[in-house]
């Protein structure tokens, strides 16, 4: 790193150089408060005769410098670079004589004629005005703070000479960084530097971590090819949160809102993946993710129930959301549709009983759920779903059953309100005359009504009583009905009588049903809410049976091929591994890949290191173009989950695998030694539990 102190001109003049503000950098943001600052201090250095500082400006110089011509990318000060050339510009408009040099390359080619060039959003108003060509009427930081500089001058009790003068009192710190090829050290700056001003996001931090480069080039790539075209897919206010949802894809675990910048650049900078490969996969990704977030699915069926889905606050589901998308959008659009039916109904019984929350325990079944589909351990239908939900290992995430459901409908108040377009939605859709509506024009409505009127406090038995019975019946899900929302504007707090009529009349016919009712109070709420409460477990879609055995094929015990991976093995304990005459005790499934990882380094250990340092072994299902993700053995412990030595080696093996995994990739280890074939696992009864 080398500094040194200069004045602003001399910094911008000199031998052909190109500025450039790399696209990770934030767009021009300086407001007129903050020119007429400038200008004053700049006012104030002639009257006082004094040098004003202006503050650091940092770079590293870029690849593409040669003997003739120097490309400097700015770190910081990229602002106050653009606002004093900006001045610049308004000085000559003004008549002021400007030394071209501070604007304009002029041997440079078209690309770095302007000598300070500007993010793709500010790109095209900074050349309009340094070209001095006519502006449009549109307003941008950029034309504004230059018109208002014409305003200033003009303003001014100084000449446009003696304050082009003055800039030359304008003193900075030049910082060359000196990196050459060291970019990690570039990010770390630069996230230093901005640590102490506005906040960045975790999307500009990911966005400069991702587009970084030592080649102005190589940065418009990744920007133009894969950057703005996720931006523009996603929207640049959820770019953190996709951000998010993508890192929880990749590796099937929480992560946390506040650490999503730190555990992105973590994981990324341990995995192989390029930030081409990176922003390529987010790209493909970006496309279903739109979908989620702008409700713009094209196929009108996964349309409904993604409207479903968000009603039902599935933030904590998009991660699966955006994998089952990928993968089944053009190859089973039936399946995915089924699927999704069903996650919608999933998260509609587990709000209603779980109002208050249990997002943690909600995570961990998505997250259990989907490693097993990328890692193949389940069958990517409705069947294989619908068991893991079924199944859950954690009592607080698990898929409510009728008992349950019913139970919280006729209880809950909250969640029967907030949810209960949705649920009417699915018993509406059993109905004999179901028509779709929109979500959006739906509303629900209360038939006590949410303000008591005279009338209605006499008719649930005076003050005191009717209060009791409001707080019990308001929102029960026995007193809720969805109506058109302008249907529900003129109904408000009616006399039953004149409700009667506009509900008699609702297009939605669990609504229309309530007409047979001549008077509604307690009694009446507490009659409707019991057939609502069954109906819906008859319509919205339940769990299987809460058992291993549901799915499972039982397995008798002895010894089995390890080269068997087909035969199901769920709830199935491992007491052995035999080689021969051979046995070697393993007690649990992960046991056994540690087991067998020993032995393939004790057969052959230069082999095995090899294998674990091209990370043969790893966790992609599909393989793409050559890229390979997450190992299972490893250097690094902390590149696997729950990491397990293997003996006296310098390796670790990833030490949390259902019986199906550590079959898998035991299998594809030993296969690679051609020796598969030599060994058998002994299999004893089945135990209550799956063994992990």
């Amino acid at each position: 790193m080398k500094a040194n102190d200069t004045s602003v001109l001399d910094f911008i003049s000199g031998r052909q150089k190109a500025f450039i503000i790399p696209p990770f950098q934030r767009n021009y943001e300086w407001t007129t408060a903050q020119c007429k600052e400038l200008f004053c201090d700049i006012e104030n250095a002639y009257f006082q005769n004094k040098t004003h500082y202006l503050g650091n400006i940092v770079y590293y110089v870029g690849k593409n410098s040669g003997a003739s011509f120097q490309e400097f990318i700015l770190i910081d000060g990229q602002q106050r670079l653009t606002t004093i050339l900006l001045l610049l510009c308004a000085l000559r408009d003004c008549g002021q004589e400007i030394d071209e040099n501070y604007l304009i390359n002029q041997k440079a080619d078209e690309k770095f004629r302007i000598r300070l060039k500007q993010t793709s959003y500010d790109y095209q108003n900074f050349c309009d005005v340094v070209e001095g060509r006519k502006l449009n009427g549109e307003q941008n930081g950029i034309t504004q703070n230059y018109r208002y500089f014409l305003k200033l001058i003009k303003e001014s009790e100084l000449t446009a000479k003696e304050i082009y003068d003055s800039i030359e009192k304008l003193a900075i710190v030049e910082v060359n960084l000196q990196i050459d090829d060291d970019l990690e050290a570039v990010q770390t700056i630069f996230e230093k530097i901005n640590s102490t001003g506005k906040p960045l996001s975790a999307a500009d931090l990911i966005r400069n971590f991702l587009l970084i480069s030592n080649s102005s080039f190589e940065q418009e790539k990744l920007y133009n090819g894969y950057w703005v075209k996720i931006e523009t897919l996603v929207g640049n206010e959820d770019i953190s949160r996709f951000s998010r949802d993508y890192l929880v894809l990749k590796t099937c675990a929480d992560v946390e809102k506040d650490l999503i910048y730190t555990k992105f650049k973590k994981y990324f900078s341990d995995s192989s993946m390029s930030h081409e490969d990176i922003l390529s996969e987010m790209l493909s990704y970006a496309k279903v993710y739109s979908w989620l977030v702008h409700g713009n699915c094209p196929d009108t069926v996964l349309a409904r129930c993604i409207e479903e889905l968000c009603i039902l606050q599935s933030d904590d589901v998009f991660c699966l959301y955006m994998y089952l998308m990928s993968e089944l959008y053009e190859t089973n659009l039936n399946e995915l549709r089924r699927i999704f039916r069903l996650l919608a109904d999933f998260l509609l019984r587990y709000r209603i009983v779980t109002p208050s929350g249990g997002g943690g325990s909600l995570r961990l079944v998505i997250h259990q759920i989907l490693d097993k589909l990328m890692n193949g351990e389940i069958d990517m239908n409705y069947a294989s779903v619908l068991f893991e939900l079924s199944n859950s290992s954690s009592r607080t995430g698990r898929f409510p059953d009728d008992e349950e459901f019913k139970t919280a409908l006729l209880t809950s108040r909250k969640a029967n309100y907030r949810y209960g377009r949705v649920l009417f939605n699915r018993i509406e859709e059993n109905g004999k005359k179901y028509i779709p509506i929109e979500y959006s024009k739906t509303t629900i409505e209360h038939l006590i009504p949410q303000t008591l009127t005279k009338w209605w406090e006499e008719k649930l038995g005076g003050k005191e009583k009717s209060f009791v019975v409001y707080e019990k019946c308001i929102n029960a899900i026995g007193n809720l009905a969805p109506m058109s929302l302008g249907g529900n504007s003129a109904n408000k707090n009616k006399p039953w009588q004149e409700k009667l009529k506009q509900i008699e009349e609702c297009q939605f016919q669990v609504t229309s049903n309530v007409a047979r009712y001549t008077e509604w109070g307690e009694e009446q709420v507490v009659q409707r809410g019991n057939e609502l409460a069954e109906a819906a477990c008859k319509c919205v879609i339940a769990p299987l049976v809460r058992t291993r055995q549901t799915l499972a094929i039982s397995v008798s015990a002895g010894f089995y091929p390890l080269s068997d991976i087909d035969t199901n093995m769920n709830n199935a304990t491992i007491s052995k591994l035999r080689r021969g005459e051979t046995e070697f005790s393993v007690t649990s499934w992960n046991g056994l890949f540690n087991t067998v990882c020993k032995i393939a380094f004790d057969e052959n250990a230069e082999f095995f290191a090899k294998l674990v340092d091209e990370n043969t072994v790893h966790k992609a299902k599909h393989e793409k173009d050559g890229k390979q993700y997450a190992p299972f053995i490893s250097r690094n412990p902390k590149l696997l989950t729950g990491a397990k030595k293997i003996s006296d080696s310098p390796f670790y093996s990833e030490a949390v695998l259902s019986n199906i995994s550590a079959r898998k990739v035991s299998k594809q280890l030993l296969d690679l030694y051609a020796i598969t074939e030599e060994f058998e696992i002994l299999i004893g009864e089945n135990s209550d539990d799956e063994t992990e």
